[in-house]
């Protein structure tokens, strides 16, 4: 429940920073959070800090998101909404990774008379470091957990002989690089 109440009173402060309303929070928002905190946790292989930095990250990225200030009021808002919450945060790294890499391809060109280049992004410190995605990782298993029991399981890695399971998996995370914008061999 101390967990619980510091993620509300983050999200009261958080509104109350920037002169919007902040509702009173009660057992029920208590009890909502709590249970976001528990299914985060549980997201994040049983990591509760790693929950917690990341709720508490999302709710100050609100601060800069017009959308959810209008609609997350409470923490029964806040878990009702988490998975919507949460997807346009990963999106937002995302869009802002892009934006510093398109700036790092800028300062690199070469410099042409007359043209003038805007001076470098520094990149913000709370913004995760790029993900490449493996066979294995949490984002790759989460998506294939459903097409599992369609491959067959023998082989190994290891040897040098990965299952059809493990194929499949690396096809997949192969194509969530693609789609996120990185290029696989340099990644290797």
């Amino acid at each position: 429940m101390d967990d619980a109440r510091d993620v509300l009173d983050h999200l009261g402060l958080m509104r109350s920073k920037l002169g919007l309303s902040t509702p009173a929070s009660n057992k029920t928002d208590q009890r909502a959070v709590c249970k976001l905190i528990v299914q985060t946790t549980e997201a994040n292989k049983g990591d509760r800090a790693r929950a917690l930095m990341l709720i508490l990250a999302v709710v100050d990225w609100m601060a800069s998101n017009t959308f959810w200030l209008r609609r997350v009021l409470t923490g029964r808002q806040l878990h009702a909404n988490w998975d919507k919450i949460a997807n346009d945060y990963a999106v937002s790294l995302i869009e802002h990774q892009r934006d510093l890499d398109a700036a790092a391809r800028e300062q690199d060109k070469p410099r042409r008379a007359g043209r003038v280049l805007p001076p470098a992004r520094v990149p913000d410190p709370y913004v995760a470091p790029r993900h490449v995605h493996t066979f294995c990782c949490e984002h790759v298993l989460a998506d294939m957990k459903t097409h599992e029991d369609d491959y067959d399981h023998e082989g190994s890695v290891r040897y040098g002989q990965p299952s059809a399971w493990q194929r499949a998996c690396m096809e997949h995370a192969d194509e969530l690089n693609r789609r996120d914008g990185i290029d696989i061999e340099s990644a290797a």
